[in-house]
């Protein structure tokens, strides 16, 4: 079976370029097929459908999730494309139906990291290190043992799950080099990155096909370049645009909401900076669904497999 591993090599060929465009037309097919085979035909963790209403009333849950998960995933060392690989897994189990128990849903969601964290990551994740992260250590070990299980036994295994970061890097490092110093190739790779993680948090976005919405992201970011002559713009697009045509039709939609979610994520980090700092009393804090001890003070970016019945233990 396949591994979606972190950190894949990609040579600087249009050969290449295909295969991974390939493999996510049929890994966009297998979820699709697997979404109708659990129940979920217009769930929205299945790529090219309208966001459903019924996901609506989730999204408030869901946005905390997905700040966690960035929170522990910093906490933990691991490579933040986990957290899409976690929301992936999530979504794809839940249909992306409206929670009916937050308790359910926090156990869904702790087990969606584990299994992200072992498949994709160090998987130097312990249960008992995770459980300790619960809100008021209701959920167990045994709850996420039972709930991995379900998992992997309801979703389907055989395809990697490519992110939206495999493709910028594939866009940047491939579409034209020659135009690019380091310095503002690392920053346009920053800027693109920020925008995909910031998508996670977002249900229209993160259901989007990974290299579309890395497209958007990355013009956007080139968009955003300071000091670059717009002529020098309009040539990186058009170089980067040939590499995946049918990727880079009809963007201006999801470029809008990547921009308006990132000034959202912009206007909230300035409102936050002129709050005095609070320490409160997590009895009192209804909105917490876990916690992370850390003591870093990094900004968050507001931004298969298993066989093994005994994967879990």
């Amino acid at each position: 079976m396949a591994s979606p591993l972190l950190g894949m090599e990609h040579n600087d060929t249009s050969e290449s370029f295909q295969q991974m465009l390939e493999l996510e037309d049929a890994t966009c097919l297998a979820f699709a097929e697997e979404q109708t085979r659990i129940g979920y035909s217009q769930s929205c963790a299945s790529a090219g459908s309208d966001t459903p209403v019924s996901c609506a009333a989730s999204c408030g849950w869901r946005e905390r999730v997905a700040q966690w998960f960035y929170d522990l995933i910093d906490h933990l060392g691991e490579n933040r494309e986990l957290a899409y690989i976690a929301m992936n897994i999530l979504d794809r189990y839940t249909g992306c139906s409206c929670p009916s128990d937050e308790r359910l849903y926090e156990v869904e969601a702790m087990s969606a990291l584990f299994l992200a964290v072992r498949i994709g990551g160090s998987g130097n994740l312990a249960l008992g290190q995770l459980v300790s992260m619960s809100r008021h250590g209701r959920v167990l070990e045994k709850d996420i043992i039972a709930m991995g299980k379900s998992m992997i036994s309801t979703l389907s295994w055989d395809q990697r799950i490519l992110t939206p970061a495999d493709f910028v890097r594939l866009y940047v490092d491939n579409g034209a080099p020659a135009l690019l110093t380091t310095n503002t190739r690392d920053s346009l790779l920053d800027s693109a990155m920020y925008l995909v993680e910031l998508a996670v948090f977002d249900l229209a976005l993160a259901r989007k096909r990974p290299s579309q919405l890395a497209a958007a992201a990355t013009l956007t970011a080139i968009k955003r370049l300071s000091g670059f002559h717009p002529e020098s713009k309009a040539s990186l697009i058009s170089a980067i645009a040939v590499l995946a045509p049918s990727r880079f039709c009809d963007l201006s939609a999801l470029q809008d909401r990547l921009e308006r979610i990132s000034n959202d994520d912009q206007a909230e980090r300035e409102r936050k900076s002129h709050l005095p700092h609070v320490i409160m009393d997590e009895e009192d804090d209804d909105e917490v669904m876990f916690c992370v001890n850390d003591d870093s003070s990094r900004p968050s970016r507001m931004l298969p497999m298993v066989s093994d019945p005994n994967f879990m233990l």
